[in-house]
């Protein structure tokens, strides 16, 4: 039998004695439901955060019935259904009470608490300030220990909690954020509270919002709640909510998709969000389509994260055969998509870097081999902002709706910027967080083969060494710009076909002769390209590039990037690089301590500039 089998008279409803044997009139508790209440009933928590998709909609079936519920409804009903006093309290409502007869019979216990303390809280209410209502409650739970017949248990969720107890320095925090955190952690670690079966649950989507010193506490459980998996999507799907939607229709009716694969193709979503998109596509008379699903569930993701990420579109016939030069990394770079389409993805790396100096191709690269992956792909941008917790609740948001969508590939441009470092003068430990976090879940080896992480950067010298590890960004592949004239002749090749520029054998061959030797990268070439169409198009002669054009335009071409700094970030490609095969042959066998000397020497040129 279960530990939770065993317990007699558990402090959670049924609990895990429900999830374990599968009741046949309540669903089983899984997920964070179902780690919430084994931790509740270890005896080993007075104090619990629940984080992540806390706005969203939970299952409590009842008999044959099952409805969806907000999150506070659902712990009322499915979790703490037979509580003595179930309390509930925010910042803008005050303390409010489970049902009627719970707050009966606390103004009743008020009433007494006022004769013998002098106050009139029966008449005017519990105070709405936190600080001034703790006393209140400590005397409230502890009452429990005079209490001769009947089992007593009290639970008090607070929403919220992040605008009691954010997470800001000591030396900025108000005497009464102060308060409040000492109170918790108080509570945190009172055996009194455990041993009276009394709980508080802080409900926020972010923890990260949170004092530092609650989270980091022993006595404090963090229970996330992510968004659903494929299970949770398609007993929604069958639910009498979604039938609902449309009068008892029957989904074949008004969906052109089968309830798996409306399940399969929202990944990412809340239910609630997923229920938008049905409810959108019926009340406006249209069909639920593939069409339909993806561009409301793009829609919605962007929506929620704020518009910092992106979903990236494949582009038809886009793949790693469109790619010039590169050779090494392409071959690498068709492996992983064979592992990826072979589904061997448990063998994947979590983390794929691709440093280069600008305009080398990264991000060309990337998005050919996301092509052949045939994954969802989403971007991640800067999101840092300057107000306090906005970049921690940003972050969260991202992670989670990245953990629920995969398999996807996850790219990131900048690298550098948006992983940041530990350290960070002024900003009052978010750097530090941040990193921690991506760190934390770029690495997590639970995750392998569900994300792929792509990262980018000209300068990988600034990731810290904790993201360049084994396990999170390992793989390290550099980019260079063309290797000699074969090279140089197959980037102008297939760039022009691509921009639908004809190269006649004489325009091949003075390219050959005149630019082999030189460092060109793709965006060298294009510019080169469209300017030598320019002068063909201002020459009358029908877009045709000739010879003539194209010496004009290549004897006329100045790079306007400091040759020091292209030179810096080539030496930090390929000192960051994890495999001497993907470096060109030129630097396979190059002393490191020489390229480190020459890293520092560009280094500092570029400083004094």
């Amino acid at each position: 039998m279960t530990k939770e089998q065993t317990m007699p008279a558990p402090t959670v409803e049924g609990t895990a004695t429900a999830a374990a044997t599968g009741s046949s009139s309540r669903l089983p508790l899984r997920g964070w439901a179902l780690e919430l209440a084994r931790r509740w009933n270890s005896n080993s928590y007075s104090l619990f955060v629940l984080h992540g998709n806390i706005f969203d909609v939970f299952p409590v079936q009842e008999g044959a019935d099952l409805t969806y519920l907000p999150l506070k409804t659902f712990l009322m009903r499915r979790l703490f259904p037979e509580r003595s006093y179930l309390l509930f309290y925010d910042i803008a409502d005050g303390l409010t009470f489970g049902s009627a007869e719970m707050q009966k019979r606390f103004f009743e216990w008020l009433e007494i608490y006022d004769q013998v303390e002098n106050t009139n809280f029966h008449q005017t209410g519990p105070p709405r300030e936190f600080t001034k209502l703790v006393a209140l409650l400590r005397r409230f739970f502890l009452r429990a220990a005079d209490e001769k017949e009947g089992r007593k248990s009290v639970t008090l969720i607070v929403d919220f909690p992040e605008k009691i107890i954010p997470d800001t320095p000591d030396a900025s925090s108000s005497i009464d954020e102060r308060m409040a955190l000492v109170t918790l952690l108080k509570w945190a670690s009172s055996p009194d509270l455990r041993r009276l079966d009394v709980g508080i649950i802080l409900v926020t989507e972010s923890a990260a919002e949170l004092h530092s010193d609650l989270l980091q506490n022993p006595h404090v459980a963090q229970i996330r709640i992510d968004l659903p998996d494929l299970e949770e999507r398609s007993r929604f799907l069958r639910s009498n909510v979604v039938t609902a939607l449309a009068n008892g229709r029957a989904v074949a009716e008004w969906s052109d998709l089968g309830l798996d694969d409306l399940a399969a193709q929202t990944s990412g979503l809340s239910l609630l969000r997923l229920q938008h998109v049905l409810a959108e596509a019926v009340r406006n008379g249209t069909r639920v389509t593939a069409e339909h699903v993806a561009g409301s569930k793009k829609r919605l993701i962007e929506e929620y994260c704020q518009g910092l990420v992106r979903f990236k579109n494949p582009k038809p016939g886009l793949n790693l055969e469109a790619v010039a030069t590169h050779q090494a990394a392409k071959q690498k770079l068709r492996e992983l998509a064979w592992l990826i389409t072979n589904n061997k993805r448990d063998v994947l790396e979590r983390g794929v870097l691709l440093p280069g100096r600008v305009g080398v191709g990264k991000s060309f690269l990337v998005d050919c081999f996301a092509s052949d992956c045939g994954l969802p792909v989403m971007e991640i941008g800067e999101f840092r902002s300057k107000w306090v917790g906005d970049t921690e609740l940003q972050q969260a948001r991202i992670l989670m709706t990245i953990r629920a969508l995969g398999p996807v590939i996850v790219v990131v441009d900048e690298a550098d910027a948006v992983f940041g470092t530990r350290e960070a003068d002024g900003d009052s430990g978010v750097s530090g967080r941040v990193f921690a976090a991506f760190a934390a879940h770029i690495g997590d080896a639970t995750l392998r083969g569900r994300e792929l992480w792509v990262a980018m950067t000209s300068r990988p010298d600034l990731l810290s060494i904790d993201m360049k590890r084994q396990g999170r960004f390992g793989l390290c592949i550099p980019l260079f710009p063309a290797q000699g004239p074969e090279d140089v002749a197959d980037l102008f090749t297939t760039i022009a076909r691509v921009k639908k520029i004809a190269l006649s054998e004489p325009l091949i061959s003075f390219i050959r002769e005149t630019l082999g030797q030189r460092p060109l990268t793709g965006s060298d070439v294009e510019s080169i390209l469209i300017r030598a169409k320019e002068r063909a198009v201002l020459a009358r002669h029908d877009d045709d590039v000739q010879l003539a054009d194209l010496q004009d335009a290549v004897n006329s071409f100045i790079d306007p990037l400091d040759p020091d700094l292209l030179a810096l970030q080539e030496t930090a490609a390929i000192l960051a690089c994890s495999d001497r095969r993907y470096l060109p042959d030129r630097y396979r066998q190059t002393d490191r301590a020489a390229l480190l000397e020459e890293f520092a020497l560009h280094k500092l040129r570029v400083a004094r500039r």
